[in-house]
């Protein structure tokens, strides 16, 4: 019979490898990269919702959903203009990283 380990080795770093300071300001600066993402993709999807919500308004007071279904129609209205203060970041954001700086 054999007695070898059959755990598997997972590797150690160092106590000189990476200090408690620098672990902690790596991991908050992925996290923060990762919130930043998520947060540009949300103001992204508000800004094309914004865009494109108003599309949905013709077909609703077409079809008389005004007098039918006012709560639908409210709400298609405050959808509305969440997504316009939630998107209205979006393109000034990139304007702004092409202008060029010192003038």
């Amino acid at each position: 019979m054999s007695t070898t380990d059959r755990t598997p080795s997972v590797p150690v770093p160092d106590a000189d490898d990476v200090s408690a300071p620098q672990f902690a300001r790596r991991t908050i600066t992925s996290a923060a990269a990762g919130l930043d993402g998520a947060a540009r993709a949300a103001e992204a999807i508000a800004f094309w919702l914004a865009a494109l919500l108003p599309l949905a308004y013709l077909p609703a007071l077409a079809s008389g959903a005004t007098s039918t279904r006012p709560l639908l129609v409210a709400g298609l209205i405050l959808a509305h203009v969440a997504a316009l203060a939630l998107g209205r970041g979006y393109a000034t954001g990139a304007a702004d990283a092409s202008e060029p700086t010192g003038r």
